[in-house]
């Protein structure tokens, strides 16, 4: 069978660890919604030892290992869990925020738009917003020392664009669109809060942290 090149970018995306959503990966995810082509990505990664899985929502695609046994999987998976958790502070700080010039009662959910120019008109001069902006960006995410609430929200925009959070969309290059990626992080942090103290061997528990 010929080579396709949809198949190898598919599975070299998900072994590289990518969460793979129609956002960012739109290519790929048309090409994975076919049956045959699922099952082929299936196959291949089982002969690897990993398995085809969706985000607790179906937003996402992504590799996860089958077994923890093979050589270098567990500490893989931990070193994961270990990135993920040195940054949620800072990801729950920045959704929050949202959350709170949006008025919103629930996070960002993969498809939505979020605007550059609104996020800096609605926090600039609302003292209680910009105090919100400011300590986010003393995270070491999203740290910056820009001085003004324009640099600031440019550099976590930047950030999460950086992090395959968020895509630009539009003509502007300050129009953005939240990716799948925040629906793994949901798993994530369920996972986080139904193993209250994370032992190290919680990583030998869950599907949830079996990531590529």
């Amino acid at each position: 069978m010929p080579s396709n090149p949809l198949f190898e970018r598919t599975v070299t995306a998900l072994l590289a660890g990518e969460v793979l959503c129609e956002y960012r990966h739109e290519d790929l995810v048309t090409y994975l919604l076919v049956p045959e082509n699922q099952e082929r990505v299936a196959d291949f990664l089982s002969q690897l030892s990993r398995t085809l899985r969706q985000t607790g929502n179906k937003d996402a695609w992504l590799c996860a290992y089958q077994d923890l046994s093979v050589s270098g999987a567990r500490e893989g998976v931990r070193q994961q869990f270990r990135e993920v958790a040195n940054h949620l502070e800072s990801l729950v700080a920045f959704l929050r925020l949202v959350m709170n010039v949006e008025t919103n009662d629930r996070p960002i959910a993969p498809g939505e738009h979020l605007y550059e120019s609104q996020l800096i008109e609605q926090i600039a001069g609302t003292p209680t917003l910009e105090e919100k902006l400011r300590s986010l960006t003393e995270k070491r995410l999203f740290s910056t020392k820009k001085p003004d609430v324009a640099g600031r929200i440019r550099v976590v925009m930047e950030t999460l664009v950086n992090k395959g959070y968020l895509v630009r969309f539009g003509t502007s290059g300050n129009d953005y669109q939240a990716t799948g990626k925040f629906s793994w992080l949901y798993d994530m942090m369920s996972f986080i809060q139904n193993h209250e103290g994370i032992p190290e061997d919680a990583v030998d528990e869950d599907n949830q942290m079996r990531l590529t």
